[in-house]
């Protein structure tokens, strides 16, 4: 692999271009103009580090023995030698070498290293394909290109959905393997805490996840709807707890009802939301999806989640499911927001989980008399929610029902619209 600093140096043109500049009175655009240079180069100089890298690995197979680069240097692995050169932990010496073995085979990840994709963008492409058998180069190439529009969180998100829909035979396996593997450990400390540790399988965390979340939204929707103006901070009214808070009032409450069944139930309602494709659904194959959790399950899951509750069959824009209420009511019903649901997937902008969201009105109720209708709502978390209203961000609805959002000027100057919903999160 021939290696050059091309790339790196006209990636650093631009950097180059404000040396010496007084950062504290660099316009916002500006600055964040040179974060986003900054960036690129960093990128460059990554994928150049990683060619280095991988040349190393080459030289230190465990063929070579005592022979080998990393050997004589001292160390056990290339990994290890790298990451002691490089000054960082060893998962960063790994991804390194992962990036650069990428960069030396014919695949779409080396070419999308090539084009920008970050290394540690890479390296969870990388480890992704690992996991799986059988012809993965398709799946190298959608997952490359949603690399080069996705943040990493979001890669992460559809690598994982990516996974179970390429194995679907095995998810069943790994989902019983989980449910064997089920456990609840509580301990109590010294001072008298009780600490509380444990896994589920996805059929039963499901059901704890949109119970607790549910708490969550509710117990932050009330505060945000009193408002500063209405708040007491020093009066025991007030409620100033996290989520992390609100979420164990919310388990110790469920207990204490437990304790006691005639009394009413405590907390919010919630609903558990799995969705199937109608074929699946009748031959029992494939996967669906549940809105608590990130990952696929499989028919038996599903069979599992449903078994003690009432199937709600959903047709998106079913003629007998009114859907478009206009402007004779303000505030979208079950079906609407079960529509929103399917198509944004959650916040349409940052991908929080549907519990977390509220629908929101894309030409406003008040200022532009806009409609209680699906082709202008969207779903959005309480801070994107925030933000949009602060911010002045722009959302429309495609002809193929896609929502983009369009950053106001001070984030971006160019205005470039964002894919928003499933459809960025769809390789």
């Amino acid at each position: 692999m021939t290696y050059s600093l091309a790339p790196f140096d006209a990636a650093t043109m631009p950097v180059r271009a404000l040396e010496g500049a007084d950062l504290e009175s660099l316009p916002r655009a500006e600055l964040m103009a040179l974060m986003r240079a900054m960036s690129t180069a960093a990128q460059a100089w990554s994928v150049a580090t990683a060619a280095v890298a991988a040349e190393i690995a080459r030289r230190s197979t465990p063929e070579d023995g005592a022979g080998g680069l990393a050997r004589q240097q001292g160390f056990a692995s290339a990994e290890q030698l790298v990451a002691s050169v490089m000054g960082g932990a060893y998962g960063e010496g790994a991804k390194l070498v992962t990036a650069g073995k990428a960069l030396a085979s014919p695949g779409a990840l080396g070419e999308g290293l090539r084009q920008g994709v970050s290394v540690p963008k890479a390296d969870l492409i990388a480890q992704t394909l690992a996991r799986l058998e059988g012809d993965t180069s398709e799946l190298e190439a959608r997952l490359t290109s949603a690399a080069k529009r996705l943040d990493y969180s979001r890669l992460k998100l559809v690598c994982t959905r990516e996974v179970a829909k390429f194995d679907a035979g095995h998810q069943e396996t790994v989902e019983r393997r989980h449910h064997e593997q089920r456990r609840l450990d509580i301990t109590q400390r010294a001072g008298g805490q009780v600490h509380i540790e444990g896994d589920l399988p996805a059929s039963q965390g499901a059901v704890l996840i949109t119970f607790l979340e549910a708490q969550v939204k509710a117990a932050f929707q009330a505060k945000r709807d009193r408002g500063p103006s209405n708040a007491d901070n020093s009066s025991a009214s007030a409620d100033d707890r996290t989520a992390a808070q609100i979420r164990a009032d919310a388990l110790v409450a469920l207990a204490a009802h437990g304790l006691d069944c005639e009394s009413p139930a405590t907390g919010v309602k919630a609903t558990v939301i799995v969705r199937v494709n109608a074929e699946n659904l009748d031959n029992g194959s494939g996967l669906a999806t549940c809105d608590a959790l990130t990952s696929p399950i499989s028919m038996t899951a599903l069979r599992e989640l449903t078994i003690d509750a009432s199937v709600m069959r959903m047709v998106v824009n079913a003629k007998s499911q009114v859907l478009d209420f206009g402007r004779e009511q303000r505030l979208f019903s079950w079906a609407q927001r079960m529509a929103l649901a399917e198509r944004d997937g959650g916040c349409a902008k940052c991908h929080a989980p549907i519990s977390h969201c509220i629908a929101h009105h894309i030409r406003w109720w008040h200022r532009d008399q806009g409609p209680t209708d699906i082709s202008n709502g969207v779903l959005l978390c309480v801070r994107c929610h925030t933000t949009v209203h602060r911010d002045g961000w722009g959302i429309d609805v495609d002809a193929d029902n896609r929502v983009w959002f369009t950053p106001p000027r001070h984030v971006d100057v160019e205005q470039d619209r964002i894919l928003g919903g499933l459809a960025a999160l769809t390789t």
